[in-house]
């Protein structure tokens, strides 16, 4: 078993006003948290399963050419390879995702 608190857990900037956090994984599954500033679009795809949690603020998905607005509470889901582009547009959003298998560009070099 591991378990840990988010704020004991140093987190990576990974672009300007973004930070990634790995709480936990397994060699199935991975969970991340991220603080993210508003501003830019990540347009992407990959082999992994992908679901989500928007904790709080607020952000716009594009998949399969329909556009969805997420706030707290707002779950998602994208299948392996489905490309997605996801817009931070409220301040101080935080979001959990669930990957699977686990991502291993995410792990600790």
């Amino acid at each position: 078993m591991k378990a840990l608190n988010v704020d004991d857990v140093k987190g990576d900037k990974i672009t300007k006003g973004a930070i990634r956090k790995l709480l936990v994984h397994s060699k199935n599954l991975m969970m991340i948290y991220y603080e993210v500033e508003p501003g830019g679009t990540l347009s992407h795809s990959h082999p992994h399963e992908q679901m989500g949690f928007v904790v709080k603020g607020a952000a716009e998905l594009t998949a399969g050419g329909k556009t969805v607005k997420l706030g707290p509470g707002s779950s998602y889901i994208f299948d392996s390879n489905e490309h997605h582009d996801f817009k931070i547009t409220g301040k101080g959003t935080v979001i959990i995702d669930i990957f699977h298998p686990t991502r291993e560009d995410y792990l600790p070099k």
